[in-house]
Protein backbone atom coordinates (compact mmCIF):
# COMPACT_ATOMS: atom_id res chain seq x y z
CA UNK A 1 0.00 0.00 0.00
CA UNK A 2 1.49 3.37 -0.78
CA UNK A 3 2.38 6.00 2.04
CA UNK A 4 -0.69 8.52 1.90
CA UNK A 5 2.05 11.47 1.42
CA UNK A 6 2.82 9.49 -1.93
CA UNK A 7 -0.79 9.13 -2.88
CA UNK A 8 -1.08 12.40 -2.39
CA UNK A 9 1.68 13.54 -4.26
CA UNK A 10 0.58 11.58 -7.57
CA UNK A 11 -2.35 12.64 -7.44
CA UNK A 12 -1.45 16.48 -7.60
CA UNK A 13 1.32 15.70 -10.32
CA UNK A 14 -1.42 14.18 -12.17
CA UNK A 15 -3.81 17.42 -11.87
CA UNK A 16 -0.73 19.34 -12.87
CA UNK A 17 -0.28 16.65 -15.86
CA UNK A 18 -4.08 18.03 -17.08
CA UNK A 19 -4.15 21.69 -16.00
CA UNK A 20 -0.55 22.27 -17.64
CA UNK A 21 -2.31 20.93 -20.98
CA UNK A 22 -5.92 22.12 -20.93
CA UNK A 23 -4.72 25.90 -20.38
CA UNK A 24 -6.45 27.89 -23.19
CA UNK A 25 -7.62 24.92 -24.68
CA UNK A 26 -9.89 27.72 -26.63
CA UNK A 27 -7.06 28.21 -28.54
CA UNK A 28 -7.22 27.69 -32.42
CA UNK A 29 -5.78 24.20 -33.63
CA UNK A 30 -3.15 26.00 -35.58
CA UNK A 31 0.23 25.49 -33.26
CA UNK A 32 2.92 23.28 -34.20
CA UNK A 33 2.28 20.18 -36.63
CA UNK A 34 -1.24 21.94 -38.19
CA UNK A 35 -1.45 19.26 -41.20
CA UNK A 36 -2.18 16.95 -38.52
CA UNK A 37 -4.22 18.41 -36.01
CA UNK A 38 -6.67 20.14 -38.81
CA UNK A 39 -7.01 16.79 -40.76
CA UNK A 40 -8.12 15.29 -37.52
CA UNK A 41 -10.58 17.98 -36.19
CA UNK A 42 -12.26 17.64 -39.58
CA UNK A 43 -12.71 14.08 -39.76
CA UNK A 44 -14.43 14.50 -36.15
CA UNK A 45 -16.55 17.41 -37.22
CA UNK A 46 -17.52 15.40 -40.47
CA UNK A 47 -18.46 12.27 -38.01
CA UNK A 48 -20.32 14.51 -35.85
CA UNK A 49 -22.72 15.38 -38.72
CA UNK A 50 -22.89 11.63 -39.65
CA UNK A 51 -20.19 10.88 -42.01
CA UNK A 52 -20.01 7.41 -40.00
CA UNK A 53 -16.71 5.68 -38.52
CA UNK A 54 -16.14 4.10 -41.52
CA UNK A 55 -15.69 6.72 -43.59
CA UNK A 56 -14.00 9.54 -41.83
CA UNK A 57 -14.04 12.50 -44.43
CA UNK A 58 -11.86 15.56 -44.96
CA UNK A 59 -13.62 18.93 -46.28
CA UNK A 60 -10.41 19.29 -48.96
CA UNK A 61 -11.03 17.75 -52.57
CA UNK A 62 -10.60 15.70 -54.51
CA UNK A 63 -14.16 14.27 -53.10
CA UNK A 64 -15.06 11.99 -51.34
CA UNK A 65 -11.83 12.68 -49.70
CA UNK A 66 -11.40 9.90 -46.68
CA UNK A 67 -8.70 10.22 -44.23
CA UNK A 68 -8.17 6.56 -44.10
CA UNK A 69 -4.70 6.34 -42.48
CA UNK A 70 -6.05 5.38 -39.31
CA UNK A 71 -9.24 4.49 -37.42
CA UNK A 72 -10.94 7.68 -36.26
CA UNK A 73 -11.20 6.92 -32.35
CA UNK A 74 -9.51 9.96 -31.34
CA UNK A 75 -12.03 12.20 -33.46
CA UNK A 76 -14.97 10.10 -31.77
CA UNK A 77 -13.63 10.22 -28.56
CA UNK A 78 -12.74 14.57 -28.96
CA UNK A 79 -16.92 14.50 -30.14
CA UNK A 80 -18.00 12.40 -27.90
CA UNK A 81 -16.40 14.73 -24.98
CA UNK A 82 -18.21 17.55 -26.78
CA UNK A 83 -21.73 16.16 -26.75
CA UNK A 84 -21.09 14.92 -22.95
CA UNK A 85 -19.36 18.40 -22.13
CA UNK A 86 -21.11 20.99 -24.23
CA UNK A 87 -17.79 22.63 -25.11
CA UNK A 88 -16.77 23.31 -28.72
CA UNK A 89 -15.27 20.58 -30.63
CA UNK A 90 -11.53 21.88 -30.58
CA UNK A 91 -10.97 22.35 -26.75
CA UNK A 92 -12.70 18.99 -26.44
CA UNK A 93 -10.06 17.71 -28.82
CA UNK A 94 -7.59 19.03 -26.91
CA UNK A 95 -9.02 17.69 -23.14
CA UNK A 96 -8.91 14.46 -24.54
CA UNK A 97 -5.13 14.77 -25.50
CA UNK A 98 -4.66 16.10 -21.61
CA UNK A 99 -6.24 12.90 -20.59
CA UNK A 100 -4.33 10.65 -22.37
CA UNK A 101 -1.06 12.32 -20.64
CA UNK A 102 -2.87 12.03 -17.45
CA UNK A 103 -3.00 8.24 -18.49
CA UNK A 104 0.24 8.04 -19.14
CA UNK A 105 1.80 9.65 -15.91
CA UNK A 106 -0.34 7.55 -14.02
CA UNK A 107 0.82 4.21 -16.15
CA UNK A 108 4.61 5.60 -15.82
CA UNK A 109 4.66 6.08 -11.90
CA UNK A 110 3.12 2.46 -11.50
CA UNK A 111 5.88 0.68 -13.93
CA UNK A 112 8.98 3.15 -12.07
CA UNK A 113 7.43 2.68 -8.50
CA UNK A 114 7.69 -1.26 -8.59
CA UNK A 115 10.91 -1.16 -10.14
CA UNK A 116 12.46 1.78 -8.80
CA UNK A 117 10.83 3.19 -5.70
CA UNK A 118 8.22 5.64 -5.04
CA UNK A 119 10.62 8.76 -5.08
CA UNK A 120 11.89 8.03 -8.53
CA UNK A 121 8.48 7.13 -9.73
CA UNK A 122 7.09 10.65 -8.84
CA UNK A 123 9.89 12.37 -10.11
CA UNK A 124 9.66 10.63 -13.03
CA UNK A 125 6.27 11.63 -13.54
CA UNK A 126 6.82 15.89 -13.13
CA UNK A 127 9.55 15.57 -15.38
CA UNK A 128 7.40 13.25 -17.54
CA UNK A 129 4.54 16.09 -16.87
CA UNK A 130 6.98 19.26 -17.84
CA UNK A 131 9.14 17.95 -21.20
CA UNK A 132 8.27 20.39 -23.89
CA UNK A 133 7.57 17.68 -26.04
CA UNK A 134 4.57 16.15 -24.02
CA UNK A 135 3.21 19.77 -23.41
CA UNK A 136 3.14 20.61 -27.14
CA UNK A 137 1.21 17.71 -28.27
CA UNK A 138 -0.62 17.11 -25.19
CA UNK A 139 -2.96 19.51 -25.67
CA UNK A 140 -2.94 18.76 -29.37
CA UNK A 141 -6.02 18.05 -31.78
CA UNK A 142 -4.37 14.18 -32.64
CA UNK A 143 -3.89 10.86 -31.67
CA UNK A 144 -0.35 11.12 -30.53
CA UNK A 145 -0.81 12.08 -26.70
CA UNK A 146 -3.56 9.56 -26.06
CA UNK A 147 -1.25 6.83 -27.51
CA UNK A 148 1.30 6.84 -25.27
CA UNK A 149 -0.87 7.34 -22.43
CA UNK A 150 -2.97 4.25 -23.36
CA UNK A 151 0.75 2.28 -24.26
CA UNK A 152 2.16 3.18 -20.61
CA UNK A 153 -1.14 2.61 -19.00
CA UNK A 154 -1.82 -0.95 -20.56
CA UNK A 155 1.76 -2.21 -19.16
CA UNK A 156 0.98 -0.84 -16.02
CA UNK A 157 -2.42 -2.83 -15.73
CA UNK A 158 -1.06 -5.88 -17.39
CA UNK A 159 2.22 -5.69 -15.06
CA UNK A 160 -0.52 -5.47 -11.98
CA UNK A 161 -2.01 -8.49 -13.14
CA UNK A 162 1.44 -10.25 -13.16
CA UNK A 163 2.20 -10.07 -10.11
CA UNK A 164 -1.05 -10.80 -8.63
CA UNK A 165 -3.54 -8.33 -9.31
CA UNK A 166 -7.43 -9.32 -10.52
CA UNK A 167 -8.17 -11.02 -14.25
CA UNK A 168 -10.01 -7.21 -14.43
CA UNK A 169 -6.13 -5.82 -14.64
CA UNK A 170 -5.90 -7.73 -17.68
CA UNK A 171 -9.02 -6.75 -18.99
CA UNK A 172 -7.90 -2.71 -19.03
CA UNK A 173 -4.77 -4.04 -19.97
CA UNK A 174 -5.80 -5.59 -23.26
CA UNK A 175 -8.44 -2.84 -23.95
CA UNK A 176 -5.80 -0.38 -23.34
CA UNK A 177 -2.98 -1.20 -25.44
CA UNK A 178 -5.75 -2.24 -28.18
CA UNK A 179 -6.74 1.27 -28.52
CA UNK A 180 -2.66 2.47 -28.56
CA UNK A 181 -2.17 0.88 -31.92
CA UNK A 182 -5.85 1.32 -33.03
CA UNK A 183 -4.59 5.14 -32.36
CA UNK A 184 -0.99 4.90 -34.17
CA UNK A 185 -0.07 1.19 -35.28
CA UNK A 186 3.86 2.75 -35.66
CA UNK A 187 3.61 2.00 -31.47
CA UNK A 188 3.51 -1.84 -31.88
CA UNK A 189 7.07 -1.72 -30.73
CA UNK A 190 5.60 -1.62 -27.52
CA UNK A 191 4.48 -5.83 -27.75
CA UNK A 192 8.31 -6.15 -27.51
CA UNK A 193 8.64 -5.14 -23.93
CA UNK A 194 5.54 -6.56 -23.21
CA UNK A 195 5.91 -10.32 -24.37
CA UNK A 196 10.00 -10.05 -23.05
CA UNK A 197 9.74 -7.94 -19.77
CA UNK A 198 6.03 -7.48 -18.57
CA UNK A 199 4.52 -10.76 -19.31
CA UNK A 200 6.27 -13.28 -16.10
CA UNK A 201 5.68 -16.60 -17.65
CA UNK A 202 5.25 -16.51 -21.23
CA UNK A 203 2.71 -19.29 -22.51
CA UNK A 204 1.40 -19.24 -25.75
CA UNK A 205 -1.75 -17.69 -24.53
CA UNK A 206 -0.18 -15.04 -22.93
CA UNK A 207 1.53 -14.00 -26.22
CA UNK A 208 -1.29 -14.60 -28.51
CA UNK A 209 -2.97 -13.02 -26.19
CA UNK A 210 -0.14 -9.64 -26.11
CA UNK A 211 0.06 -10.27 -30.40
CA UNK A 212 -4.14 -10.17 -30.60
CA UNK A 213 -4.04 -6.07 -29.36
CA UNK A 214 -3.13 -5.71 -33.00
CA UNK A 215 -6.41 -7.23 -34.00
CA UNK A 216 -8.63 -4.34 -33.79
CA UNK A 217 -6.17 -1.94 -36.09
CA UNK A 218 -5.33 -4.62 -38.58
CA UNK A 219 -9.16 -5.10 -39.12
CA UNK A 220 -8.65 -1.06 -39.64
CA UNK A 221 -6.22 -1.40 -42.88
CA UNK A 222 -7.91 -4.46 -44.31
CA UNK A 223 -11.10 -2.25 -44.60
CA UNK A 224 -9.00 1.20 -45.50
CA UNK A 225 -6.92 -1.80 -48.06
CA UNK A 226 -10.63 -2.45 -49.27
CA UNK A 227 -12.27 0.52 -49.99
CA UNK A 228 -8.56 2.36 -52.17
CA UNK A 229 -8.31 -1.18 -54.17
CA UNK A 230 -12.77 -0.60 -55.04
CA UNK A 231 -12.03 2.78 -56.42
CA UNK A 232 -13.45 4.77 -53.57
CA UNK A 233 -12.07 7.28 -51.40
CA UNK A 234 -9.88 9.82 -53.54
CA UNK A 235 -6.29 9.93 -54.87
CA UNK A 236 -5.38 11.50 -51.81
CA UNK A 237 -5.82 8.58 -49.56
CA UNK A 238 -4.29 6.31 -51.74
CA UNK A 239 -1.03 8.75 -52.53
CA UNK A 240 -1.28 9.19 -48.50
CA UNK A 241 -0.75 5.30 -48.26
CA UNK A 242 2.08 5.54 -51.09
CA UNK A 243 3.92 8.12 -48.60
CA UNK A 244 4.17 5.79 -45.83
CA UNK A 245 5.38 3.09 -47.67
CA UNK A 246 8.27 4.95 -49.53
CA UNK A 247 9.03 5.77 -45.48
CA UNK A 248 9.74 2.19 -45.03
CA UNK A 249 12.65 2.51 -47.31
CA UNK A 250 15.51 3.87 -44.75
CA UNK A 251 16.99 6.07 -47.14
CA UNK A 252 16.29 8.53 -44.89
CA UNK A 253 19.21 7.07 -42.54
CA UNK A 254 21.61 8.59 -44.80
CA UNK A 255 20.14 12.24 -44.75
CA UNK A 256 22.99 14.33 -42.72
CA UNK A 257 19.30 16.86 -42.08
CA UNK A 258 17.67 13.92 -40.35
CA UNK A 259 20.87 13.79 -37.95
CA UNK A 260 20.83 17.07 -37.39
CA UNK A 261 17.06 17.66 -36.46
CA UNK A 262 17.27 14.47 -34.88
CA UNK A 263 20.35 15.40 -32.33
CA UNK A 264 18.69 19.03 -32.29
CA UNK A 265 15.04 17.80 -31.05
CA UNK A 266 16.81 15.37 -28.63
CA UNK A 267 18.89 17.81 -27.02
CA UNK A 268 16.66 20.73 -26.83
CA UNK A 269 13.35 20.68 -28.11
CA UNK A 270 11.58 17.80 -26.65
CA UNK A 271 13.71 17.01 -23.63
CA UNK A 272 15.51 20.71 -22.82
CA UNK A 273 19.36 20.36 -22.76
CA UNK A 274 19.02 20.36 -18.72
CA UNK A 275 16.86 17.15 -18.76
CA UNK A 276 18.57 15.25 -22.04
CA UNK A 277 22.22 15.79 -19.57
CA UNK A 278 20.44 14.36 -16.04
CA UNK A 279 18.82 11.75 -17.80
CA UNK A 280 22.27 10.70 -19.60
CA UNK A 281 23.65 10.50 -16.23
CA UNK A 282 21.06 8.88 -14.53
CA UNK A 283 21.56 6.02 -16.23
CA UNK A 284 25.19 5.64 -16.43
CA UNK A 285 25.14 6.22 -12.93
CA UNK A 286 22.93 3.58 -12.19
CA UNK A 287 22.34 1.22 -14.36
CA UNK A 288 18.24 1.11 -15.49
CA UNK A 289 15.53 -1.51 -15.13
CA UNK A 290 15.21 -4.38 -18.06
CA UNK A 291 11.93 -3.35 -19.04
CA UNK A 292 13.17 0.08 -19.81
CA UNK A 293 16.49 -1.58 -21.62
CA UNK A 294 14.00 -2.79 -23.77
CA UNK A 295 11.41 0.03 -24.23
CA UNK A 296 14.30 2.20 -25.40
CA UNK A 297 15.86 -0.44 -27.92
CA UNK A 298 12.27 -1.49 -29.44
CA UNK A 299 11.48 2.54 -29.36
CA UNK A 300 14.72 3.64 -31.07
CA UNK A 301 14.56 0.95 -33.44
CA UNK A 302 11.08 1.58 -34.52
CA UNK A 303 11.99 5.21 -34.84
CA UNK A 304 15.09 4.37 -37.01
CA UNK A 305 11.88 2.68 -39.33
CA UNK A 306 10.20 5.47 -39.15
CA UNK A 307 13.35 8.12 -39.99
CA UNK A 308 11.41 9.79 -42.90
CA UNK A 309 8.90 11.12 -40.90
CA UNK A 310 10.97 12.32 -37.89
CA UNK A 311 10.78 15.82 -38.96
CA UNK A 312 7.31 15.49 -37.00
CA UNK A 313 8.84 15.76 -33.43
CA UNK A 314 5.92 14.21 -31.93
CA UNK A 315 7.46 10.47 -32.88
CA UNK A 316 9.76 11.87 -30.22
CA UNK A 317 7.14 11.10 -28.01
CA UNK A 318 8.16 7.91 -27.86
CA UNK A 319 11.44 7.99 -26.14
CA UNK A 320 9.44 10.72 -22.98
CA UNK A 321 8.96 7.44 -20.37
CA UNK A 322 12.25 6.99 -20.50
CA UNK A 323 14.28 10.21 -20.68
CA UNK A 324 11.77 10.80 -17.66
CA UNK A 325 13.50 7.68 -15.85
CA UNK A 326 17.00 8.58 -16.67
CA UNK A 327 16.52 12.30 -15.91
CA UNK A 328 14.76 10.87 -11.85
CA UNK A 329 17.49 8.40 -11.54
CA UNK A 330 20.10 11.59 -12.55
CA UNK A 331 18.57 13.64 -9.57
CA UNK A 332 18.25 11.12 -7.35
CA UNK A 333 21.94 9.84 -7.35
CA UNK A 334 23.00 13.35 -7.02
CA UNK A 335 21.03 14.32 -4.26
CA UNK A 336 22.80 11.06 -2.84
CA UNK A 337 26.55 12.61 -2.81
CA UNK A 338 25.85 14.67 0.53
CA UNK A 339 25.23 18.59 0.59
CA UNK A 340 27.01 19.86 -2.68
CA UNK A 341 25.15 16.83 -4.81
CA UNK A 342 21.50 18.02 -3.22
CA UNK A 343 22.49 22.23 -3.74
CA UNK A 344 23.54 20.81 -7.57
CA UNK A 345 20.20 18.56 -7.41
CA UNK A 346 18.15 21.13 -6.64
CA UNK A 347 19.94 23.92 -9.16
CA UNK A 348 19.95 21.11 -11.99
CA UNK A 349 15.89 20.47 -11.53
CA UNK A 350 15.03 24.57 -11.28
CA UNK A 351 17.44 24.83 -14.67
CA UNK A 352 15.26 22.04 -15.82
CA UNK A 353 12.15 23.70 -15.20
CA UNK A 354 13.03 27.34 -16.23
CA UNK A 355 14.16 25.50 -20.01
CA UNK A 356 11.01 23.45 -20.33
CA UNK A 357 8.80 26.62 -19.37
CA UNK A 358 10.75 28.36 -22.27
CA UNK A 359 10.59 25.65 -24.70
CA UNK A 360 6.81 24.85 -24.10
CA UNK A 361 5.62 28.75 -24.22
CA UNK A 362 4.80 28.97 -27.94
CA UNK A 363 2.74 26.42 -28.11
CA UNK A 364 0.53 28.19 -26.11
CA UNK A 365 0.23 30.85 -28.52
CA UNK A 366 -1.26 31.18 -31.76
CA UNK A 367 1.49 31.66 -34.29
CA UNK A 368 1.55 35.14 -36.13
CA UNK A 369 0.59 34.06 -39.59
CA UNK A 370 -2.79 32.55 -38.48
CA UNK A 371 -3.66 35.48 -35.83
CA UNK A 372 -6.36 36.61 -38.56
CA UNK A 373 -8.33 33.02 -39.12
CA UNK A 374 -10.88 33.42 -37.00
CA UNK A 375 -11.61 37.05 -39.02
CA UNK A 376 -10.86 35.93 -42.51
CA UNK A 377 -13.34 32.56 -41.29
CA UNK A 378 -15.87 35.78 -40.40
CA UNK A 379 -15.38 36.96 -44.00
CA UNK A 380 -15.53 33.81 -45.39
CA UNK A 381 -18.59 33.23 -44.25
CA UNK A 382 -20.53 37.00 -44.87
CA UNK A 383 -19.49 36.63 -48.68
CA UNK A 384 -18.94 33.07 -49.72
CA UNK A 385 -22.15 31.05 -50.20
CA UNK A 386 -22.16 27.80 -48.22
CA UNK A 387 -22.02 25.54 -51.20
CA UNK A 388 -19.11 27.43 -53.15
CA UNK A 389 -16.04 25.56 -53.32
CA UNK A 390 -13.09 27.54 -52.46
CA UNK A 391 -9.35 27.28 -52.56
CA UNK A 392 -7.71 28.16 -49.25
CA UNK A 393 -4.93 26.70 -46.36
CA UNK A 394 -6.83 23.63 -45.15
CA UNK A 395 -6.94 25.12 -41.46
CA UNK A 396 -9.05 27.89 -43.21
CA UNK A 397 -11.32 26.14 -44.79
CA UNK A 398 -11.82 24.38 -41.69
CA UNK A 399 -12.42 27.60 -39.57
CA UNK A 400 -15.12 28.60 -41.65
CA UNK A 401 -16.59 25.38 -42.00
CA UNK A 402 -16.11 25.23 -45.97
CA UNK A 403 -15.16 22.59 -48.69
CA UNK A 404 -12.48 23.20 -51.04
CA UNK A 405 -9.40 22.52 -52.62
CA UNK A 406 -5.62 22.78 -50.28
CA UNK A 407 -4.16 26.11 -51.40
CA UNK A 408 -0.14 26.01 -52.02
CA UNK A 409 2.64 27.95 -52.81
CA UNK A 410 5.69 26.99 -54.64
CA UNK A 411 6.11 24.41 -57.53
CA UNK A 412 6.80 20.86 -55.79
CA UNK A 413 3.59 21.20 -53.21
CA UNK A 414 1.40 22.83 -55.92
CA UNK A 415 1.88 19.75 -58.37
CA UNK A 416 1.59 17.23 -55.86
CA UNK A 417 -1.53 19.14 -54.74
CA UNK A 418 -2.55 18.60 -57.99
CA UNK A 419 -1.68 15.24 -58.45
CA UNK A 420 -4.18 14.43 -55.59
CA UNK A 421 -6.89 15.57 -58.25
CA UNK A 422 -4.88 13.30 -60.88
CA UNK A 423 -3.70 16.26 -62.75
CA UNK A 424 -0.37 17.74 -63.60
CA UNK A 425 0.40 21.69 -63.84
CA UNK A 426 3.09 24.27 -65.48
CA UNK A 427 5.43 24.74 -62.48
CA UNK A 428 6.52 28.11 -64.18
CA UNK A 429 2.88 29.21 -64.02
CA UNK A 430 2.25 30.87 -60.25
CA UNK A 431 -1.76 30.77 -61.25
CA UNK A 432 -1.27 27.47 -62.40
CA UNK A 433 -3.35 25.82 -59.50
CA UNK A 434 -5.92 28.08 -58.90
CA UNK A 435 -6.35 28.02 -62.54
CA UNK A 436 -7.01 24.27 -61.98
CA UNK A 437 -9.04 24.08 -59.08
CA UNK A 438 -10.67 26.09 -61.01
CA UNK A 439 -11.55 23.93 -64.05
CA UNK A 440 -13.05 21.78 -61.19
CA UNK A 441 -15.45 24.12 -59.38
CA UNK A 442 -13.86 26.24 -57.63
CA UNK A 443 -15.43 30.21 -57.42
CA UNK A 444 -13.28 31.67 -54.88
CA UNK A 445 -9.42 31.86 -53.18
CA UNK A 446 -8.90 32.89 -49.87
CA UNK A 447 -5.83 33.00 -47.54
CA UNK A 448 -5.00 34.68 -44.21
CA UNK A 449 -1.63 35.79 -44.19
CA UNK A 450 0.15 38.75 -46.17
CA UNK A 451 3.27 40.12 -44.48
CA UNK A 452 6.64 40.73 -46.02
CA UNK A 453 8.42 37.11 -45.16
CA UNK A 454 4.36 35.23 -46.66
CA UNK A 455 5.82 32.55 -49.00
CA UNK A 456 2.37 32.94 -50.71
CA UNK A 457 2.99 36.38 -51.54
CA UNK A 458 4.04 36.01 -55.13
CA UNK A 459 0.86 33.78 -55.46
CA UNK A 460 -1.23 36.97 -53.92
CA UNK A 461 -0.14 39.42 -56.61
CA UNK A 462 -0.70 37.27 -59.73
CA UNK A 463 -4.42 36.73 -57.76
CA UNK A 464 -4.54 40.36 -57.91
CA UNK A 465 -3.57 40.85 -60.94
CA UNK A 466 -6.04 38.39 -62.60
CA UNK A 467 -8.85 37.91 -60.60
CA UNK A 468 -11.24 40.31 -58.58
CA UNK A 469 -10.42 40.95 -55.39
CA UNK A 470 -12.95 40.93 -52.41
CA UNK A 471 -10.95 41.82 -49.77
CA UNK A 472 -7.56 42.56 -49.53
CA UNK A 473 -6.03 43.71 -45.92
CA UNK A 474 -3.03 42.73 -43.88
CA UNK A 475 -4.62 38.73 -42.57
CA UNK A 476 -7.48 38.60 -44.78
CA UNK A 477 -7.27 37.83 -48.86
CA UNK A 478 -10.01 36.81 -51.15
CA UNK A 479 -10.78 36.75 -54.14
CA UNK A 480 -13.37 35.81 -57.10
CA UNK A 481 -12.58 33.52 -59.69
Amino acid sequence: MRAPRERLTLALLLLATFALRAWKADQPIVENYVGRQIPTAMAARNLDRGSGFLRPMLDTGPFPNLFLVEPPVFALLAVGLQRVSGLPLEPSGRLVSALGMVLGAWGLFGLAQRREGGTVALIAVAAFTLFPVTIRYGRAFQPDALMLGALLAGLHCWDEREHGGPLGWLVAAWSLLALALALKIVSAYVLIPLILVIVQSRRPWKIALAVATLVPSLLWYIHAWSVLAGGAGSRASAENAAIWWRVLVPSALFNMGMWINLARSLTVRAFTPMGGLLAARGFVATAPDRLWRVWGLSAALALLVLAGKLHHEYYWLALAPLAALGMAKGLVDLARRGLWGRSLAVAAALGFVVLAAVLSASTYRTPPEWVALPEAARVIDRLVPADALVIAPEALLYAADRRGCRLEAGAAPAQRAASEWSGTINPANPLALIEFYQGHGARFVADVYDGADDPRRPLHDAIRRRYTVLVDRPGVFLAAL
